[in-house]
């Protein structure tokens, strides 16, 4: 059994596959090819119980797999400006990414991630990507990672170690995608007790997802309400990408905090016993 999906129409002129897609959207340091539709209509999402914070891994304890990844001279100039900002190696240590770790990422984007996550599974590892830009991987350059249509992850159920969106959620939610089905698909590709990372610009509190389609942020609580609705267990979360400087009332684009939104990180997981 291969796990589908079908996302939405709007990478049509991308694709000469009819299925349905996602916009690529990414600021937090990011590498954006944007798009801006009309914003869904406001909704009202229940909060989600307390949710358990922890602190940013120091350097110090990150993985030398990770350090190694970071530190990789063949990294593009362009991506090392940005981990100033984007803090990869505490990132991929909160999320427990390891050599042989079987990984998909859900719309690579720039592949920003997706080089990092390459090197850290190394030869032993595999990396399945949906959208990521060509150039990223051409010529062999990462010669562990695959790039997925969108409509055929080619995923077996119960074989991925980790799934990793980052700066796309709020995307999902802004063009009417479906998430109960996506997030089913995603809980059948992962292993018992894998893991779900989900990275995205933060909205203002309660304000559920009246931004997604103007300022491309969304409330942290819709994404968990969504996500354990769908039978994924909240782990943690960090302020390691918090910004408590970003008022959250301007576009994610808008030169006064592009690159430096505050951000949320959350760490899910599918039951073990699943």
């Amino acid at each position: 059994m291969i796990v589908t999906t079908e996302i939405s129409r709007h990478w049509l002129a991308r694709s000469a596959m009819p299925l349905m897609c996602l916009v690529l959207t990414t600021a937090c340091g990011g590498e954006p090819t944007a798009t801006t539709t009309a914003p869904v209509e406001p909704t009202t999402t229940a909060a989600p119980a307390a949710i358990q914070r922890t602190a940013a891994p120091a350097v110090a304890t990150v993985s030398a797999a990770i350090a190694a990844a970071v530190a990789n001279p063949a990294r593009p100039a362009d991506d090392v400006a940005r981990d100033a900002d984007r803090k990869p190696a505490q990132t991929l240590m909160f999320y427990g990414v390891e050599p042989g770790d079987e990984v998909f990422e859900f719309v690579a984007g720039g592949g920003y991630y997706t080089e990092l996550l390459s090197r850290v599974v190394g030869e032993s590892g595999h990396v399945t990507a949906t959208r990521v830009a060509p150039e990223r991987i051409t010529g062999g350059r990462l010669p562990n990672v695959t790039a997925a249509d969108d409509g055929e992850w080619g995923l077996a159920p119960n074989s991925v170690d980790l799934i990793f969106t980052a700066l796309n959620y709020h995307d999902v939610i802004n063009l009417k995608v479906e998430r109960a089905p996506l997030l089913a698909n995603m809980l059948a590709a992962l292993k018992p007790g894998g893991i779900f990372a989900v990275i995205d610009h933060s909205a203002e509190a309660g304000s559920g997802v009246r931004d997604v389609g103007t300022l491309h942020r969304v409330d942290e609580s819709v994404v968990v309400a969504e996500v354990e609705a769908a039978g994924f267990e909240l782990v943690e979360t960090t302020d390691l990408l918090r910004n408590p400087a970003d008022a959250r009332t301007l576009a994610v684009f808008d030169p006064g905090i592009r690159g430096k939104t505050d951000c949320f990180v959350l760490k899910f997981r599918k039951p073990p016993t699943s």
